[in-house]
């Protein structure tokens, strides 16, 4: 049997049962993808920018996990604070499972003092999953003793209620940065909404998600007194959703226009599920990154990691020389120093 049917297999034996519940796509490049970490990052660069995000799970499993996602966000003055728009599409089992998800937020910056500020924000999304049963294999179809295990092209199982699924998420989030430091906390799929694809007193809710990262970036000086290219950001992520637990730490280095990651990602029973290798390139008004999830749990005999690449894009402000200078001194205060990557 094709590794695709396997995943629709074990899929139709889970949408069976009565509690079936969904995890949030998840990027190893956290901060190149900031508003879908936390939406309070909207506008926490000095100009607008386009960011474009592509991760591929367990591609040995037959297009297994696919994720998609491009955003924009920028600064506005006239709001007081920062917007941005996200559109991601996830593929699971070569498209069996479809989820597409297009998001609004803001995020309002609070200017405690020159070194301190406080950015909260807010994100209204609106989701649509889709099930595709053409090629649909159930436990009454297949044999192992059989070529390809398909003894039977049809099937006793009752058939799915819908096809679709459709409805609002809301979520929130907040950063204080301090300096040099940051420290974030947000929670997703606050009103835990249904998105089960049965009767709807089979209630099937998105658990909500909750996050917490921080960091801080350590300039490295030559001989205590001058500044070198050399730069590290140690950083850490926690991440809870339902019963489920991960606990992602590491650091970044980077040295002129090159930058270096490596992170750990376990259970918190230090259990560990991946090491993750990033390499980046950053320019003036772009940037591209490619990292590799290399699995070292139980899986590592089934599967071959993830690959994950990411691209950004600034638009330099149109404002004239002293304006622009004025808008940049009067954001500088708001900007969160996190790791670009």
């Amino acid at each position: 049997m094709r590794n695709g049917l396997k995943i629709v297999s074990i899929f139709i034996l889970l949408l069976n049962s009565l509690n079936l519940f969904s995890q949030d796509v998840e990027f190893s490049q956290f901060y190149a993808n900031k508003i879908y970490l936390n939406p309070a990052f909207a506008g926490s660069d000095y100009d607008p920018r386009i960011s474009l995000g592509y991760r591929n799970q367990w591609p040995e499993l037959n297009s297994a996990y696919i994720s998609y996602s491009v955003s924009y966000d920028q600064y506005v003055n006239a709001i007081g604070g920062g917007f941005g728009l996200q559109i991601m599409q996830d593929e699971q089992g070569d498209g069996t499972i479809s989820t597409t998800t297009a998001s609004a937020m803001y995020a309002y910056t609070l200017r405690v003092s020159r070194e301190l500020s406080i950015k909260t924000g807010f994100q209204v999304s609106f989701i649509e999953r889709k099930l595709d049963d053409t090629n649909f294999t159930y436990p009454d179809q297949t044999d192992e003793f059989y070529i390809n295990g398909l003894i039977n092209p049809f099937t006793g199982e009752g058939a799915i209620d819908r096809l679709n699924r459709s409805y609002f998420d809301f979520s929130t989030g907040m950063i204080a940065s301090y300096k040099n430091w940051f420290v974030g906390f947000a929670a997703h799929h606050v009103t835990e909404p249904d998105e089960t694809f049965k009767e709807e007193s089979d209630y099937s809710k998105l658990p909500r998600k909750f996050t917490l990262h921080c960091g801080v970036n350590v300039p490295v000086f030559r001989n205590g007194l001058q500044r070198s290219a050399y730069s590290l950001a140690p950083n850490f992520l926690f991440q809870q959703q339902g019963t489920n637990k991960q606990l992602n730490y590491g650091l970044y280095l980077s040295k002129g226009s090159i930058i270096y990651g490596m992170w750990y990602r376990d259970n918190l029973e230090l259990e560990y599920d991946a090491i993750i290798l990033q390499l980046g390139i950053i320019r003036d008004w772009w940037q591209v990154s490619y990292s590799y999830d290399k699995t070292v749990s139980k899986l590592i005999h089934t599967n071959t990691g993830a690959h994950e690449i990411s691209f950004l894009m600034r638009f330099k402000s149109r404002s004239s020389g002293s304006m622009e200078k004025t808008l940049r001194k009067r954001r500088q205060i708001g900007r969160i120093k996190c790791p670009k990557f």
